[in-house]
């Protein structure tokens, strides 16, 4: 079975009754440049859709609305939902939490927020024990990264770090002098990684193949793997909560309010003409 569907298509045997739409799953991800909702059962995609980002603003819950009729099922029949938490677009990750968040208000059921770049590991496909890097664009040159040993639940190898484009490798997979990241019987200063992103051109750009050390892969829709990954973690360890906990490659760029009652900036200095 095709995992994800081309973009505003259903996914391969996506259209007739799903087996138990008791355990319907729906998986959202508005936050990354291609915009995808999956529902399955058991961490089996059964439709999808996918759009680009400045599309989808406005057609998230008709998305949505497409794969719940592909499998011939009702927002009442969900069982859960799962959404990506980020990081990814500040809006886009809003949009995508928020409406996962009203269908779970709405429909009383369990819901978990993943992590992007844990749920852009396993959509590499990757056999078991790979070296992965995920890695999502932050601007400003700079990626949001992290990496991963490949298995049904990516085994992370440190904490997400924000990179300048040409030093992914240089600063998450370091040498056997720093420590960090070796398995046993394995080399960290030989091992070939997978880098995994949106956009990899950007990263060949950034001089990240030198010496061979590293292969790219373009993304795919990130729903699908999400229902994969979901599927692989205890029920009982979902929790709604998750979703009011976006994850950013930076801080969001806000003002604090003043507190009640505080003095008003001093007002600038007047400017006097030169002598």
């Amino acid at each position: 079975m095709t995992e994800s569907a081309p973009a505003g298509t259903a996914a391969a045997g996506g259209s007739g009754k799903a087996t138990n739409k008791r355990d319907l799953v729906l998986a959202l991800d508005a936050g990354s440049p291609v915009i995808s909702v999956a529902v399955g059962v058991g961490g089996e995609t059964l439709a999808a859709r996918a759009v680009a980002l400045e599309r989808s603003s406005t057609q998230l819950l008709a998305l949505v609305a497409e794969v719940l009729a592909a499998v011939a099922a009702r927002p009442a029949d969900l069982a859960g939902v799962v959404a990506l938490a980020g990081p990814g677009s500040f809006t886009g990750l809003r949009v995508g939490l928020a409406t996962a968040l009203g269908l779970v208000q709405g429909l009383g059921v369990p819901a978990q927020a993943l992590p992007a770049l844990t749920v852009m590991a396993a959509a590499s496909g990757a056999p078991p024990g790979t070296l992965v890097v995920a890695a999502v664009d932050a601007l400003r040159g700079e990626w949001s990264a992290q990496a991963f040993r490949a298995g049904p639940v990516p085994r992370p190898l440190g904490e997400m770090t924000l990179v300048p484009a040409g030093e992914l490798l240089t600063r998450l997979v370091p040498g056997e002098e720093v420590g960090a990241i070796r398995e046993p019987g394995t080399s960290a200063t030989s091992e070939t990684a997978l880098i995994i992103a949106f956009g990899v051109s950007t990263l060949t750009r950034g001089g990240d193949a030198a010496g061979g050390r590293a292969r790219f892969q373009e993304a795919p829709p990130l729903a699908p793997a999400a229902l994969r990954l979901a599927a692989a973690l205890p029920r009982a360890s979902w929790r709604a909560a998750s979703l009011a906990a976006p994850i950013y490659s930076r801080p969001p760029a806000t003002t604090s309010p003043k507190p009640p009652g505080a003095p008003p900036p001093p007002a600038p200095a007047p400017e006097t003409a030169p002598p």
